[in-house]
């Protein structure tokens, strides 16, 4: 799977994904390619994924050019944290 061997920090600033690609749209290298109709983060999982996937349907004849790299650490919040509602006790009248 795909990994950074080392990175200057242990974790990023999530960052927002939006708009229009500014480049790394067009091929250079072979005749077919895959591409995302929405801005959204891919895993180093979904790329390991596909990669098996587009290889094993060409029969390894073939290249496949990665040019994708999971390099942005993002990790989803435990299970345990929970949004806490507000405990507001009802008061009989106007504090005293």
């Amino acid at each position: 799977m795909l990994q950074p061997k080392r990175t200057k920090f242990r974790k990023a600033h999530k960052g927002r994904i939006s708009g229009v690609a500014k480049g790394g749209f067009t091929l250079n290298f072979g005749s077919y390619g895959l591409k995302a109709m929405e801005p959204e983060r891919v895993t180093a999982r979904q790329i390991e994924a596909t990669r098996r996937a587009i290889t094993r349907h060409m029969k390894r004849a073939g290249r496949v050019w990665i040019r994708v790299f999971p390099d942005v650490p993002v990790s989803k919040k435990p299970t345990e944290v929970r949004w806490v509602k507000a405990r507001v006790r009802p008061s009989s009248g106007p504090p005293a």
